[in-house]
């Protein structure tokens, strides 16, 4: 047996987690003895009593209408709620929550929602929102303060900038979820709703743009005469500003990157786009793969370089985004 397979046995064996003290277990040689140990002290932690559940009928999920100005997503689909009907939970929509999705109030009662108002959606045991909570400008209040004390809230929070937010939260002793800290592993794939964001946001980009330019992106040969292609700088390499150099590349564009990460630079080049650098090498590699704060002589180069594209390029989409950090 080997070690994955003996700790899934444990755990699986034991219903209370495992404590720290594992690691000051005495181990003797030999692969019996090891055993023999480890099961000694299993059997220590299961004296502590297992916490019951709740079941899934006991609990409601709220699905409050997003208020924040222009926002057109809603936190679950009539699709999402019918999967959590079935499973046995509850499911509460406001009024109107999704009717900038074309979701209507019929579409989420016929999965099996009630439709109800802000205040009660808010006051539920699990609350699913986009947008972080905010003040309601109708009911005149804060949406933190209309959550159910020791209330769970899954949502987008971004919380090394909403500080104050965070305070709010923690008032209402609010288990948060952040969907915004969730990390690009493997493993949590089907949880990284901010990379899937990303990728939607930089494709847009590109469409919004597309829509407000006045010429063809790709470059077109008329009886008139000729009329040279569209000039993008995109400045990011993460998942937006890819999306957007391959849709814009894909609209016959003639496209430019930038980014501080080398690795950023070879994907740009490898979509077809012209990757820009600076005359100054510093890596700008972070944790997990996401961008650091530049020194202040690399800004002044990065600087003048987009100073110098700027007169070039028709289009600049800005994608750049540190951690934790205001957009620049």
């Amino acid at each position: 047996m080997n070690m994955a397979n003996l700790l899934k046995t444990v755990v699986t064996g034991c219903s209370c987690p495992l404590r720290s003290s594992l690691g000051s277990c005495k181990v003797t040689p030999g692969k019996k003895n090891f055993l023999r140990t480890f099961h000694t002290h299993q059997a220590q932690w299961c004296k502590a009593p297992a916490k019951p559940g709740i079941p899934y009928k006991q609990l409601t999920v709220g699905v409050p209408k997003e208020i924040f100005q222009n926002e057109k997503r809603v936190a679950l689909s009539p699709a999402g709620v019918q999967a959590l009907v079935k499973q046995g939970f509850s499911v509460v929509v406001e009024s109107g929550a999704g009717e900038a999705s074309k979701f209507s109030d019929d579409h989420y009662r016929a999965a099996g929602a009630q439709i109800q108002g802000a205040k009660e959606v808010l006051a539920s045991d699990l609350v699913v929102k986009v947008r972080a909570p905010m003040v309601n400008p109708i009911l005149g209040v804060h949406e933190a303060d209309l959550l159910k004390t020791s209330g769970t809230l899954i949502s987008f929070i971004y919380p090394a900038q909403n500080p104050d937010l965070l305070d709010k939260l923690s008032k209402r002793k609010t288990t948060v979820l952040a969907m915004d800290q969730v990390p690009r592993v493997t493993i949590a794939q089907g949880y990284d709703a901010l990379s899937s964001m990303a990728n939607i946001a930089g494709y847009k980009a590109v469409v919004l743009a597309a829509n407000h330019f006045g010429r063809f992106f790709t470059g077109q040969i008329t009886a008139a005469g000729k009329v040279p292609p569209a000039k993008i700088l995109i400045v990011g390499g993460g998942v937006a500003g890819l999306a957007s150099a391959g849709a814009a590349k894909s609209m016959g564009a003639i496209v430019r990157g930038f980014d501080t990460r080398a690795a950023a630079l070879e994907q740009f080049k490898s979509l077809g786009a012209e990757p820009l650098e600076v005359d100054l090498k510093e890596s700008g590699e972070g944790q997990g793969g996401y961008a650091k704060e530049m020194s202040k002589e690399f800004i002044e180069a990065e600087m003048k370089l987009f100073a110098q594209q700027c007169r070039e390029v028709d289009i600049l989409i800005s994608t750049a985004l540190i951690p934790g950090r205001s957009l620049p």
